[in-house]
Order: structure tokens, then sequence, then C-alpha cells
């Protein structure tokens, strides 16, 4: 094979190689935005319940408080 000839065959691998790693990255980073979103909404239940069972003890702790 000519020196040409293997320079050619070398940047064609090239080119084809970082077509796949920019598809790669592309759908590693949309992955990692579903995970931020699932993450987003997962904290937000977690805040809404942490609420709501402070808003249940506190009336619990009132409740207990005026019967006595």
């Amino acid at each position: 094979m000519s020196d040409d000839r293997k320079l050619d065959n070398v940047v064609e691998q090239f080119l084809r190689h970082e077509v796949q790693c920019e598809e790669r990255w592309k759908t590693t980073f949309n992955r990692l935005d579903d995970i931020d979103e699932k993450l987003d909404r997962m904290e937000q239940r977690q805040l809404q319940f942490g609420g709501a069972l402070i808003l249940f003890l506190l009336g619990l702790v009132v409740t207990l408080a005026f019967q006595v």
C-alpha cells in the first residue's frame, strides 16, 4: 500500500470515529438531561411529602396540646 493510500485510510477511519463519538456524546447528554429531570421531580416530591408530614405532626401536637 502506498503512503498516500494509508494516510487516506487513516483519515477516513478518523472521520468515521469522530461521527460515532459525536453521536454517543449526544446520546449521553440526552440521557443525563433525562436523569436531571427525574431527580428534580423526586426532589419536589420529597419536599411535598416532608411539608405534608410536618403539617400533620404539627396538627397532632396542637390537638394534643389543647386536649390537656
